[in-house]
């Protein structure tokens, strides 16, 4: 298991650094773009102060043996849950281990989506995106939030909250760029916003794969060490009460020999 989990972690990891420069361009490109022109408005830009619930999409794994990566996540997404009120958020679970663990919370599961790990594909994660701002668009929602766990390295993995909608970019100054829009403004934000929740979910869910296999590996590993020391004190029991037996043995045949002589 622990050969099988780095195998799944280099390719998991390679995905995750691929992605993140586009993630990160296409954040500050559309940040970019609303400073310049902050007049720009948006449904996916508004918060939705009428709406009494909120959206958590919970990135975990289907299956454990995979160390504190569970626990840490769900924790961090319990305290969130409870923080808001649990009878005030509904979850998307992305992974069975997260979305069981805040149903017996007492949280509302509206959806799951199980066995993405393992192959992560942008079109099978495409669902999750459209049912967060779709709903939020329908004012269903005030805000939508991703839980999942931060790849930092392959012995570091940190749980992180963050909040997707409402798109709120920084607005401080840009420089004085200034940029033209065809057809126009909200036709090109239609596409664009749209297209940049689901990148960053799909990039949520790259740092969530990437990060469950590596604490999968090191926790392989730390149970694959623990039972080579338990069991070269299981042999080292074993050979000092057989050595024992021995010495009794002999101790028992010397003292029979003695006693016919």
């Amino acid at each position: 298991m622990e050969l099988v989990a780095a195998s799944k972690m280099r390719r998991a990891t390679a995905a995750t650094m691929r992605s993140r420069p586009y993630t990160r361009e296409a954040w500050a490109t559309i940040r970019a773009v609303l400073r310049s022109a902050p007049e720009l408005t948006h449904p996916l830009l508004k918060a939705k102060p009428m709406a009494t619930k909120s959206l958590l999409i919970l990135f975990t794994s289907d299956r454990g043996l995979a160390g504190g990566f569970n626990v840490n996540i769900i924790r961090a997404a319990l305290a969130e849950a409870r923080r808001q009120g649990l009878k005030n958020i509904e979850v998307l679970g992305v992974g069975r281990r997260g979305a069981d663990a805040l149903e017996r919370a007492g949280a509302k599961v509206v959806g799951r989506f199980s066995a993405l790990s393992n192959n992560p594909n942008f079109t099978d994660l495409l669902p999750v995106a459209r049912m967060a701002f779709e709903g939020f668009l329908k004012g269903e929602y005030r805000n939508v939030t991703l839980a999942y766990t931060d790849f930092i390295s392959g012995i570091t993995q940190k749980p992180r909250l963050h909040e997707l909608l409402p798109l709120t970019p920084d607005m401080e100054k840009n420089g004085g760029m200034d940029y033209k829009f065809e057809p126009s403004p909200i036709r090109v934000l239609d596409r664009v916003l749209p297209a940049l929740v689901e990148t960053m979910t799909w990039h949520a869910l790259l740092e969530s794969t990437a990060s469950e296999h590596a604490a999968r590996m090191m926790a392989m590993k730390s149970a694959s060490d623990a039972a080579k020391d338990m069991l070269d004190t299981l042999t080292f029991t074993y050979n000092q009460a057989r050595q024992a037996s021995i010495t009794q043995e002999i101790a028992e045949i010397s003292g029979g020999k003695a006693a016919l002589e």
